[in-house]
């Protein structure tokens, strides 16, 4: 590791480096040897610098190009769309080079992925591309970027307009759009097993639809994962019966056996969306409580919330563990393969609790 030599008075001698390394030459041997533990990203700089390329993608790409994305893109998982580009230290860009590394060296179809993914993480803009991706977008547009850097652009070129409605005629890093419509061209998948005998259900839980020709086809970001998912919730989680009508009766005996909407999203770290497509399909029990609230008001059982944190976990709760930004750990477990609970894009993201103990052992 590099060590700062001592402070010189005057400034003119500290530019004298070949002085300050015979006045000093005592005192740097004298220092003890740290060794530094190398984190793939900087082993990878480490061999593009000495030896030859190899033959991934992130190798075709010139080497300033691929060290610095791998940072822009680390630094926009791990602090999110807001995120500047200036104002941080050295550590952390080795940090968020890491992090970006972790995705580019599997190469674009991975980058698509993430930047996909990002439109999931909780409580940003997914309308706007631009606002979505945040500093790398602005990194990308930068003027001062070459020729160099257009295999890395044309992979999130082709990303926004396979995925954003854009007007004709906007330019995308350099290149004006067709104004085609996002069509979200992946084919849906085909229902079949326990999804099939399920297929009615699905269409409630907006994970399936009926197609013109009167066949129920899953909605096309349903994964084979998502409907694996979908059978073992339904197989493994059975919520504790719900008696609505006995609100009234529980109420006057345990006045605290109950919480709003809001006091249960912020309990379980999601939002007040999420929560209400929990109690609609019976992983959280809400009663109907007009005849002591306003008319329309729903309040939620402590004890369902009890029975559903035992089995399940949102992203919230987990980074706030951790103390890991949402999006960085989103990330880590999507390339992980840790399975999500098997519900529209558009709400907070929910994993098994015992997946994440599995994980945590893994040693991840």
């Amino acid at each position: 590791m590099l060590v700062c030599l001592p402070a010189e008075k005057f400034y003119k001698d500290a530019k004298d480096f070949a002085a300050q390394l015979r006045k000093y030459h005592g005192w740097i041997l004298d220092q003890p040897v740290a060794q530094a533990n190398h984190s793939a990203f900087e082993l990878y700089l480490t061999n593009r610098i000495l030896s030859e390329r190899g033959e991934r993608w992130i190798d075709r790409l010139e080497l300033n190009v691929a060290s610095r994305a791998c940072e822009v893109l680390g630094l926009r998982i791990a602090k999110g769309p807001h995120a500047a580009l200036k104002g941080h230290s050295e550590r952390g860009w080795m940090r968020y080079g890491a992090q970006g590394y972790d995705i580019l060296k599997d190469g674009p179809a991975a980058l698509a992925d993430c930047l996909g993914a990002m439109a999931q993480e909780d409580g940003v803009d997914s309308r706007f591309f631009g606002r979505l991706l945040g500093p790398w977008m602005a990194w990308l547009k930068s003027r001062s970027l070459g020729d160099e850097f257009e295999p890395l652009r044309d992979v999130v070129r082709r990303h926004i307009f396979d995925t954003f409605s854009v007007r004709k005629g906007v330019l995308v890093l350099g290149v004006p759009s067709d104004g085609i419509a996002s069509s979200n061209s992946r084919k849906s998948l085909p229902l079949k097993g326990f999804a099939k005998d399920h297929a009615r259900d699905l269409i409630y839980r907006g994970l399936a639809e009926r197609a013109a020709d009167g066949n129920i086809i899953a909605l096309n970001f349903v994964t084979e994962q998502m409907l694996a998912a979908y059978e073992r919730e339904k197989t493994c989680f059975r919520l504790a019966e719900c008696q609505p009508n006995d609100f009234a009766d529980k109420a006057e005996r345990q006045d605290g056996s109950r919480v709003s909407v809001s006091d249960t999203a912020r309990q379980l770290r999601i939002t007040i969306k999420t929560v209400g497509y929990l109690v609609r399909h019976g992983m959280l029990c809400g009663l109907d409580a007009s005849g002591r609230y306003r008319r329309g008001t729903t309040v939620i059982t402590i004890d369902s919330i009890a029975q559903f944190q035992a089995c399940f976990i949102s992203l919230g709760e987990l980074a706030l563990v951790t103390q890991r930004p949402q999006g960085a750990l989103s990330m880590k477990l999507r390339n992980a393969n840790v399975a999500l609970l098997a519900m529209p894009p558009d709400l907070s993201r929910i994993y098994w609790r015992e997946d994440m103990s599995n994980y945590a052992t893994s040693g991840e």
